[in-house]
């Protein structure tokens, strides 16, 4: 007599698993449109500007250092040759890297959606003034100094890197010591900051000798006027002693990112859009002694690029995550509804083929392609409730024959409605899902057992035979 109960259950197991694979090709449909949307914004950010970092300034000090060194040679004299002692003149260039003092970045701006097709990018133009002072001391440090050499130093220049010249929306403006300078391409730091901009300087500094005098550090103030676009995310690495950087924007959902984050009671986040503040005080970073090791060596800027701040233009709603994350639950709603379907069958002692399983599951796979679609044109919201109202609808209108009853139909087609509510609920609240799953499940589990607590098994069997 339990045999058939079996058989039935067996089946019914089997189809649920067996609808995991149109669940599986709706899955990787979303991976597929997923990764088209991360080529598109690759392909953007390659014909306009790509994501945005901001080093600087650097006051770069070049040098050319004269020194004499003794050496061992050897001299030909009768009967072979003898080491003599000899002395000649060595020349070697270098560059001290001079970071601020006090270094104030004030940037705003709007963003925009650049398309294409149905695939999007999120653009910027952030404008404002990098401002505040070096102090520039009388005899600055050089690396590697031999004693009694002197020091010839050449034409200094304020370097700004900049991660991708593109982006710069008009000529930047630099006011050294009351006194304006254009910039050129190019950081000129070697390999260390390939991409960036410079500006020529009066000379700074004096020969320096062995007898020559010393005067006092002097401090010069500049002031930085720059506009630049991007793509999706602006950093910045700071290098100045004290470095405060007011950033604000028009868009209303930043992603803060880095290794320092805004002061908390300047963070402002509305639907018009936000505005931050981070203060880093040179004691916190290594960014300036990792620059300076990375120029010297001539190598790429490591640690001290990785030292940075800022912040990622994200969209609140990523349709493809959101498809990604209701998938997960697919299988979960088909064994939810596959169960109240053998339920209905025990209890109302109806036959309900496996054929009609088969199709009530695949109408509830399909919900996912809808959504994915739709999402795609509209508003993930509205995408999720149409998608909602063509599934439940069609459960309702078929399974009213199936039932054998239009209250039992739109009862079924109410349970469906209750489950997408509480997925969506799930999806638009990733902090507590855990908590909101754990306790629909639960929920669902009680009143299964509450409405089948008296319910004879083996007498629903015996009425089936």
């Amino acid at each position: 007599m339990q045999k058939a109960l079996l058989i039935k259950s067996a089946v019914t197991v089997g189809l649920v698993l067996a609808l995991a694979v149109p669940l599986g090709m709706v899955d990787q449909l979303v991976g597929e449109r997923a990764a088209r949307q991360r080529a598109v914004v690759t392909e953007i950010a390659a014909s306009s500007a790509g994501a945005q970092t901001i080093l600087g300034p650097v006051l770069v000090l070049p040098y050319t250092q004269v020194f004499k060194e003794n050496y061992w040679a050897d001299e030909p004299v009768e009967g072979g040759t003898r080491r003599v002692r000899r002395v000649r003149e060595v020349q070697t260039e270098g560059m001290t890297l001079l970071m601020p003092q006090l270094a104030h970045m004030a940037f705003s701006g709007d963003t925009a959606l650049k398309r294409r097709g149905l695939f999007k990018a999120m653009m910027y133009e952030l404008n404002g003034v990098i401002e505040g002072r070096f102090e520039v001391p009388a005899e600055p440090e050089v690396e590697r100094r031999r004693k009694g050499a002197s020091i010839t130093w050449g034409r200094p220049y304020l370097s700004l890197g900049i991660s991708d010249t593109r982006g710069i929306a008009r000529a930047p403006l630099l006011k050294w010591d009351g006194v304006e300078h254009g910039f050129a391409q190019g950081a000129k730091l070697g390999k260390a900051i390939p991409k960036g901009i410079h500006a020529e300087l009066p000379p700074l500094v004096q020969r320096q000798t062995p007898s020559a005098a010393s005067d006092g550090p002097r401090e010069i103030a500049f002031r930085i006027e720059l506009g630049f676009r991007g793509t999706e995310s602006v950093g910045f690495v700071p290098l100045a002693e004290s470095t405060r950087i007011d950033l604000a924007s028009t868009w209303p959902h930043p992603s803060f990112q880095g290794r320092f984050l805004p002061n908390t009671d300047s963070q402002r986040v509305s639907a018009d859009g936000f505005s931050a503040v981070w203060e880093v005080s040179g004691l916190a970073t290594t960014a300036p002694a990792a620059l300076r090791a990375d120029v010297a060596a001539d190598r790429a800027c490591g640690s001290g690029c990785s030292e940075w701040l800022g912040v990622r233009f994200i969209e609140p709603v990523n349709v493809y995550s959101m498809a990604d994350r209701a998938l997960k639950y697919g299988i979960l709603f088909i064994a939810l509804s596959f169960a109240a379907f053998f339920l209905f069958e025990l209890t109302k002692s109806l036959r309900i083929h496996p054929a009609q399983y088969l199709l009530v599951g695949l109408a509830l796979a399909l919900f996912f392609l809808l959504l994915l679609s739709l999402s795609e044109h509209i508003a993930f919201g509205q995408a999720y409730a149409a998608a909602t109202l063509a599934c439940v609808g069609l459960q309702g209108f078929y399974l009213s024959h199936v039932l054998g009853s239009l209250g039992r139909g739109l009862a079924f087609a109410a349970l469906l409605g209750v489950l997408f509510a509480a997925l969506y609920g799930l999806l638009v609240s990733e902090d507590v899902a855990l908590l909101m799953g754990s306790a629909l499940l639960f929920g669902l589990l009680a009143l299964t057992m509450v409405l089948t607590r008296k319910l004879d098994w083996y007498a629903l069997e015996s009425k089936r035979v």
